[in-house]
């Protein structure tokens, strides 16, 4: 089981609307601009990260085309492993963002993973029958064309998230959706992880979903604690703040992206003090 750090950025509304304060998609070339500096802020902390860690194979960034064209060029020039988001941003059920090109724009980058979002709640059927159709079909198309892909499906329903997360995955796989990586919200209890891990019957990741710093290092601890999880993939826990600071000048930009890094490497530690 190959370990695997993700630090995820392919966020589009939180950029532009949550950040910044502008409706999504940006009209305005100047919004697009704000958009694509802030990334490449996070990317900067990233690469500042990826030469102070001495496994630097193990990490990895998860960027969207739509702002990150220069980002996805730099890292394939660098070789950094590369995962490019293909789902139309905010929907509530999966839709490719390129439409019937989606083939095309994966074949263009070549990423270590291709990665989907999909929202699941366990009592939208015929949605849920919809999106399976759509997923497999992104299956068939990686599966053909030797491309490794990942999937994050967040829980939207009531009751239990441990269940619906069970009941996701028993779902997608019986309509043959067999992703190489799940990135799935975060567990309490390394047992949790053991039993999913048996129901995915493929490397799993604890995403962050924006939680508190220290929320998001008891799903850490309890993760790299069951033996089977490959590693995390947290986003906004890591950078949001600190592009907060940084648009409100509270912060110089190479503070911005030292603090970054520092953030992702201490989750890094974490894993590894635990694991």
């Amino acid at each position: 089981m190959d370990r695997l750090f993700i630090l995820p950025f392919d966020h589009r509304s939180t950029f532009t609307t949550n950040l910044l304060g502008f409706e999504y998609p940006p009209k305005a070339a100047a919004q697009k601009k704000a958009v694509k500096e802030m990334k490449q802020v996070v990317f900067d902390a990233f690469l500042l990260a990826h030469n102070q860690y001495e496994h630097s194979e193990d990490m990895a960034i998860l960027v969207d085309e739509e702002f990150g064209t220069s980002i996805l060029k730099e890292a394939k020039d660098q070789l950094i492993p590369l995962i490019v988001s293909v789902e139309k941003s905010g929907q509530l059920f999966f839709q490719f963002e390129y439409g019937n090109a989606f083939g095309s724009h994966i074949k263009k980058w070549d990423p270590t993973y291709a990665k989907a979002l999909v929202r699941f709640d366990a009592k939208q059927k015929q949605g849920n029958e919809i999106q399976n159709k759509r997923l497999k079909r992104l299956n068939d198309f990686c599966k053909t064309n030797d491309q490794k892909w990942l999937i994050e499906p967040l829980m939207t329903g009531k009751g239990s998230q441990f269940e619906q997360m069970k009941t996701g995955i028993k779902q997608m796989r019986k309509a043959r959706i067999d992703p190489d990586v799940w990135k799935v919200e975060g567990l309490s209890k390394p047992k949790q992880w053991q039993e999913l891990y048996k129901l995915a019957k493929s490397d799993i990741v604890v995403l962050g979903r924006g939680a508190s710093k220290e929320q998001v290092e008891k799903w850490i601890i309890a993760a790299a604690k069951s033996g089977v999880v490959s590693g995390f993939a947290i986003g906004r826990t890591i950078f949001f703040s600190t592009l907060e600071k940084l648009r409100d000048k509270k912060i110089t930009r190479k503070q911005a992206v030292e603090t970054i890094a520092k953030n992702y490497l201490s989750f890094i530690r974490l894993w590894e003090r635990n694991e």
